[in-house]
C-alpha cells in the first residue's frame, strides 16, 4: 500500500513538472501585454506573420515587489489552467487537485487522496525526491520571482493532512543537474 501511494505521488509530480513545462500553442497569435506597478512599467509587443518573423519591444524600469506579485498571480492562473489536463493524466490517483497562491510567493499544490492511506507521510524522507521533481518548475520561475516557494500538501478525503512539504529555491539550488527522479 505504501509503495503504491509513494509511486502515485512521484508520478503525480512528474506530471506536474511536465504540465508546467508544456508549450502553450496559443503563443502564435499577436498579443500585447502591459504590466504597471508603482515603480515599474513593462510593455511587450509580439507580432507574428506567416513567415514566423517576430518583433519584440521591451521597455522596463526598476523592478518592484508589486511587479513580482502581479507576475506571480499570472503564473498561478497559468498553472490553474493546466489542472484539467493534470487531473486527466493522473486519473484516479487523486480525487482532487488544487493549485493556489499562498503567502510570500508560495505556490500551493493540494492533492486529495481518494482513500485514507492509514498512516502519516514521512515528509522528511520524501522531500529529496520532491525537490528533484520540482527543480524544473523552480528553475523556470526563479528569474521572475526570486523568492518563490512550492508547498505540496497531501490530504485525506476528510481534508485532514497526510503530508506537507515546503520546497525553496535553496533546496533546488542544492541539488546537481536536472536528473529525472522516476
Amino acid at each position: 500500500m505504501k509503495k503504491k501511494i509513494f509511486k502515485a505521488i512521484v508520478v503525480g509530480f512528474a506530471f506536474v513538472s511536465l504540465a508546467a513545462c508544456s508549450k502553450n500553442e496559443s503563443a502564435n497569435t499577436s498579443k500585447t501585454v502591459e504590466k504597471e506597478a508603482s515603480s515599474e512599467t513593462r510593455k511587450v509587443v509580439e507580432k507574428s506573420s506567416a513567415s514566423s518573423s517576430e518583433v519584440i519591444l521591451t521597455e522596463e524600469t526598476a523592478s518592484s515587489e508589486e511587479g513580482n506579485s502581479k507576475l506571480f498571480e499570472f503564473m498561478i492562473e497559468a498553472a490553474q489552467s493546466q489542472l484539467p489536463a493534470m487531473k486527466e493524466q493522473l486519473g484516479a490517483a487523486y480525487s482532487n487537485i488544487e493549485i493556489a497562491a499562498g503567502e510570500n510567493h508560495t505556490i500551493i499544490y493540494r492533492y486529495t487522496l481518494p482513500e485514507d492511506p492509514g498512516f502519516e507521510m514521512d515528509s522528511a524522507s520524501l522531500k529529496p525526491v520532491m525537490v528533484e521533481a520540482m527543480k524544473p518548475i523552480m528553475d523556470s520561475i526563479k528569474g521572475m520571482v526570486p523568492d518563490a516557494k512550492i508547498q505540496v500538501i497531501y490530504l485525506r478525503p476528510d481534508q485532514t493532512e497526510v503530508g506537507n512539504i515546503l520546497i525553496t529555491q535553496e533546496d533546488t539550488d542544492a541539488i546537481q543537474g536536472n536528473s529525472d527522479p522516476v
